[in-house]
């Protein structure tokens, strides 16, 4: 397939090499920055732009890879839907629901297939969870927690991405960047059910930057499953690069990933029968498969699950976790936050 990539972003560059990598060709390359822009079309040989209708006009590509800044994804979408071009967006899909909600209907308005590349949903581990609910071994699930830390956010500051610093761009710090990851899987395993943010704190004791180095939102579904999604930026420098933590507790069997020493993922099972252990694929395996996967269905027509409609929800219950948090100085701080 002929490929355009939208900003070389904090996934965007290595999103198209993985497309390089599987046998497409990226045509065209756009970013509203020079520098960025210059190094997307000298690494793959091609025209760029500033402005992503110039590349889309001027290439016709089969399908758009849709990275950028959280204020302008749905600026990105919504240019490929006026064309009908297929897309995979990655996150953070927007700063807040409102703006996206616009752009998604007429995604699905027009028929213009959409993949999100969340790459949790081609782990083992909800292989293995997806598995247990289907055959009743897991039981009700009845409560989940995610947790995902990494380093400062200092090691955004000289990169393309810096503006996941800038809370005008962003809408917040550590959450608005990683929450979709674990939210994701929330909805994911909630179905339907209705989901109210029932706790939230949002901390920048750390780094003391104006936007949060910590965060935590509680959740529950309108069907008793509670959830608790931990995103930080407080993982410690040297060695590990972070901490990506599951828990899924069922009435009848409960299921776990951490690390082990090596740093590799590692599933548990703990059921009346005992623990079996597994390992997971890495973090790199985990987005070839799910970018390959989107870029088979969205590139001859087909929708993918999840899709745009699946970022507007992970946004709304986002946003509640945002509001809910800064109703109060004691889940808003303690240094002046941004937004």
């Amino acid at each position: 397939m002929r490929a355009l990539l939208i900003s070389y972003s904090h996934h965007g560059r290595a999103i198209a090499n993985i497309l390089r990598d599987l046998g497409h060709e990226i045509v065209w390359v756009v970013d509203g920055e020079p520098d960025p822009l210059q190094n997307l079309q000298q690494e793959f040989d091609c025209p760029g732009h500033a402005e992503p209708e110039a590349g889309l006009d001027a290439a016709s590509p089969d399908v758009a890879i849709i990275c950028g800044k959280h204020t302008e994804i749905p600026g990105h979408i919504q240019a490929c839907v006026d064309r009908r071009v297929p897309y995979l967006v990655d996150k953070p899909f927007a700063d807040c629901a409102g703006r996206l909600r616009p752009v998604a209907e007429a995604s699905v308005k027009h028929g213009v297939p959409s993949a999100l590349t969340l790459p949790n949903r081609a782990t083992k581990l909800i292989a293995t969870v997806s598995k247990m609910i289907a055959n009743g071994s897991l039981g009700d699930l009845v409560l989940y927690s995610s947790r995902l830390c990494n380093g400062s956010p200092g090691r955004y500051d000289t990169i393309p991405s810096y503006w996941h610093n800038q809370p005008d761009v962003s809408g917040g710090g550590c959450f608005a960047t990683e929450a979709a990851h674990g939210i994701d899987t929330f909805l994911q395993f909630c179905g339907n059910s209705p989901v109210q943010v029932v706790g939230a704190v949002l901390s920048n004791a750390l780094h003391r930057r104006d936007i949060e180095d910590s965060a935590i939102g509680m959740l529950r579904t309108a069907s008793g499953i509670s959830g608790i999604i931990e995103t930080g930026y407080t993982f410690p420098s040297g060695g590990w690069s972070g901490d990506h933590f599951f828990r899924f507790v069922g009435t009848k069997a409960s299921v776990f990933m951490g690390y082990n020493e090596e740093h590799e993922h590692v599933i548990s099972v703990h059921s009346e029968d005992g623990v079996t252990f597994s390992k997971d694929i890495d973090h790199g395996e985990r987005m070839r498969s799910i970018v390959s996967a989107g870029l088979e269905a969205v590139g001859n027509g087909r929708s993918f699950d999840p899709d745009i409609t699946q970022a507007v929800r992970i946004l709304e219950v986002q946003d509640a976790v945002y509001v809910h948090a800064r109703r109060s100085n004691l889940t808003n701080g303690p240094f002046p936050l941004g937004l």
